[in-house]
């Protein structure tokens, strides 16, 4: 599949990683990166033309992926002058911590909605993990470890009214996937009779949907989607070693997985080689691909996937993929 070049490392941009691209619903795409000269900083593109976004005092350094809204708002963990973690929101071109200091915050990084409402990993005090979400009247803790939940993964997704789903395990060993909605906390899906375990990043879609990783109480493993309480298995996935994660483009349901005999990668269907978008190992750009990195907020409801590759010669990359 063609992978369109939106950023590469060399004069102006030294790194990207360890974080991922995201992208909105119109296609512009946010990043971090790490500047020839050592400073952080946040980038977004829209067409050719790349921009980045001034900081200024608040931010010292950037330190996970941005998200971004339709409006072009920015969310991200970054470190204040102070050396305190917090929170940021660049709005309208103004920036800001969000929320209040916490002892810790993260680790991967914030999801956004519409109204501009951060949801977030962080410790509010040394060794209580929790998901918080951060809005224009202050924070509320979603859940915390303790007396239900033990920990948790993977990214928090918030949609358009605020509800969060999360993955978490809960102190009775059992792994699962919850949605924080009208004041109450219900499993999406759990394991169990069905599932020995349930990867760190689900994905959901604009209609409510979940995808997820896992691998079934019988030893085998695969792609699954969640729709009104209904479990499906996407494929029999009989091409693939292992699964790691799902993603929701639109209506294309984007696999994270190992293919038999290679390398990790993404797939846009069952079959590891007509269904390739990239993988570990492929020629990409004059050079081959080392690693690749893309969560929930590496995709859209267009079809649209962003990916940041590390390739052999040492070069990294932004790269967009079309899957519509």
């Amino acid at each position: 599949m063609p992978l369109s070049s939106i950023a590469e490392t060399g004069d102006r941009f030294a790194s990207f990683g360890p974080y991922v691209p995201s992208v909105n619903g119109a296609g512009l795409v946010a990043f971090q990166f790490v500047a020839v000269d050592g400073r952080t900083g946040v980038c977004t593109v829209e067409g050719p033309r790349v921009t980045e976004h001034p900081l200024g005092d608040p931010v010292a350094a950037v330190t996970s992926h941005p998200d971004v809204t339709g409006s072009g708002a920015l969310s991200f963990y970054g470190e204040a002058p102070s050396g305190e973690d917090r929170v940021f929101l660049v709005r309208d071109g103004v920036v800001r911590a969000v929320g209040e200091r916490f002892h810790a915050i993260g680790p991967a990084g914030p999801t956004m909605n519409e109204a501009c409402e951060v949801a977030f990993r962080a410790e509010r005090e040394p060794g209580i993990a929790g998901i918080h979400v951060a809005a224009a009247t202050g924070v509320r803790t979603v859940a915390e470890t303790g007396e239900r939940f033990a920990e948790f993964h993977g990214l928090p997704l918030i949609d358009a009214r605020g509800a969060v789903a999360f993955r978490a395990d809960t102190t009775d060993g059992v792994q699962g996937i919850y949605l924080a909605a009208e004041g109450a906390i219900r499993p999406i899906v759990e394991s169990g009779d069905a599932f020995s375990t349930i990867a760190p990043f689900p994905s959901r879609g604009l209609d409510g949907s979940t995808a997820f990783a896992a691998t079934t109480a019988h030893g085998g493993h695969g792609i699954f989607t969640v729709r009104g309480g209904v479990v499906s298995r996407a494929d029999d996935g009989e091409g693939f070693a292992s699964h790691w994660g799902a993603l929701l483009a639109g209506d294309v349901l984007v696999r994270i997985a190992t293919p038999h005999g290679g390398g990790l990668g993404l797939f846009r269907g069952p079959d590891p080689a007509r269904d390739r978008i990239v993988a570990v190992g492929d020629p990409c750009m004059g050079s081959t691909v080392e690693n690749l990195a893309a969560n929930p907020v590496s995709v859209n409801g267009g079809g649209q996937l962003v990916i940041r590759l590390g390739l052999a010669d040492g070069r990294g990359a932004i790269v967009r993929a079309d899957l519509d």
